[in-house]
């Protein structure tokens, strides 16, 4: 038994955490948190909604206190509620790509999720390196910092080192750093009050 115990622990230490964050994420149902961004457009926050296969809400608390956006796959629409109330007041129906629904640092709707967060770092690991600078601790908890730096002159979408500090016991990531080609940061992004698995309400993504 005991060979056996510390051959799992031998692969568990030597897997990719992007891969193994990825696998747990992809195995969630839905989750809920608050975002807190901060980049060269202010701070953002946002009460977070996510469920399979990619329904997102969004409830602004900064700078649009009160807007709610919700994005549905089985329309391929946002509709925005910039007043709040939903199902109460016409929402204003839009395309992912339009400006209005679009972060400061211009991320989509639709493409806001960890998931796809996690298949960003995956581009860049393609022409990149991996390391894991932690256990450290992060608001009280244990996380892994793992880093994730491209080649010189490589980036995805302008970043070409990710910072992830990744709960140790669930893989989900609590904080996020990127930075551009000159080394700078684009944007800081905590993941506060996550919730895995939450039982939406019916009405959560239709109201």
């Amino acid at each position: 038994m005991l060979p056996l115990l510390l051959v799992a622990m031998s692969s568990a230490a030597g897997q990719d955490p992007i891969a193994a964050a990825l696998a747990r994420i992809g195995a969630l149902a839905s989750y809920g948190l608050t975002l807190r961004s901060q980049g060269s457009g202010g701070e953002e926050v946002i009460r977070y909604s996510y469920r399979q296969p990619g329904y997102v809400r969004m409830d602004m608390e900064t700078p649009y206190r009160g807007a709610v956006l919700i994005y549905r796959p089985d329309t391929g629409k946002v509709k925005l509620w910039p007043f709040g109330s939903p199902g109460r007041r016409a929402a204003i129906s839009l395309r992912p790509t339009n400006r209005m629904v679009r972060s400061s640092q211009g991320h989509r709707v639709d493409q806001s999720d960890v998931g796809t967060l996690l298949r960003n770092v995956q581009r860049l690991q393609q022409h990149g390196s991996t390391r894991r600078l932690g256990p450290t601790t992060h608001d009280g908890r244990v996380v892994q910092h793992v880093v994730v730096e491209a080649e010189p002159g490589r980036a995805v979408d302008d970043v070409s080192r990710y910072d992830l500090w990744l709960d140790d016991e669930t893989l989900f990531p609590l904080r996020v750093a990127s930075y551009d080609r000159r080394g700078e940061r684009r944007e800081s992004v905590l993941l506060e009050s996550v919730r895995l698995d939450p039982d939406f309400s019916p009405d959560h993504f239709a109201p």
